[in-house]
């Protein structure tokens, strides 16, 4: 009785562990705006980024000249909008539209599509064509290329998993905690069950790596389909989870060493 007793106890404060760090992880680096856009900002001297931009902005533009029945070719375009994001104001403009993102996200599901808003690169790569001597520039309309980030759909995912994560993450790392020190006080075999604790957190840490590859690539479908999309959204995705990555590794480890260190105590005894 005491080891089942035991073993359920256990089972369940390694289920835990993996929900309480991603609920910290959230609290750090999703929930709040300065932290967000603090984190991703550094993607602007991205050339990945700063190519997916350019041909998002570059296609926008183009269409619109052939509408406005121009001959010119799109690598004039090309060239203009590259000047603006590899100068020095792109950063800027990159953050704010992170940070206008962010404020999307934060709204939840009601806000719509959580974009990336590049209108501030057209009006400047328009300027860059009329300072070309490019005069059929002038008489383009507004335009607003834009890059999604998150659909609906995605956004309401997410939103369900802060919404409920974030308010309780201090309370399910306190339960795990629980769970894990009583299953192993009232296991018949304290060492078997602090093995079974260690190995538990290393394999609850497993499953929650497999799942950030899985949602990582869920992008790759996109990156075929509409490849500025696919690619920024993984950078961004990559730039967010690098802290959750190094907690992860390091509970992965303190679980692998407790389990090491209790079975070799155990075959001395």
């Amino acid at each position: 009785m005491r080891r089942t007793i035991s073993t359920v106890l256990v089972v369940l404060g390694c289920v835990c562990a993996p929900f309480a760090l991603v609920g910290f992880w959230m609290a750090d680096r999703v929930v709040e705006t300065g932290r967000y856009v603090e984190t991703v900002a550094p993607l602007a001297e991205s050339s990945t980024v700063q190519d997916d931009v350019a041909d998002r902005v570059t296609a926008v533009v183009a269409e619109s000249m052939r509408e406005l029945d121009t001959s010119m070719p799109d690598h004039v375009v090309r060239m203009a909008v590259d000047t603006v994001v590899t100068g020095d104001g792109f950063p800027e403009i990159w953050r704010r539209a992170n940070q206008e993102a962010h404020r999307r996200m934060s709204a939840g599901p009601r806000a719509g599509d959580v974009v990336l808003d590049f209108t501030p690169v057209c009006d400047l790569a328009r300027a860059e064509l009329e300072h070309e001597g490019v005069p059929a520039a002038a008489r383009l309309p507004a335009l607003h290329p834009r890059i999604e980030l998150l659909s609906v759909t995605d956004l309401a995912r997410v939103w369900a998993l802060r919404s409920w994560l974030v308010p309780w993450r201090w309370a399910v790392l306190a339960l795990s905690v629980v769970l894990l020190a009583a299953g192993t006080f009232v296991a018949a075999d304290r060492l078997g069950a602090l093995l079974g604790a260690g190995l538990g957190l290393a394999g609850g840490m497993t499953v929650l790596a497999v799942l950030l590859v899985v949602v990582r690539d869920t992008a790759l479908p996109r990156v075929t389909e509409d490849g500025a999309q696919g690619r920024i959204f993984v950078a961004v995705f990559d730039a967010l989870t690098g802290s959750l990555w190094t907690w992860l590794r390091v509970v992965f480890a303190v679980g692998l060493v407790t389990a090491v260190v209790a079975f070799f105590t155990g075959r001395r005894l």
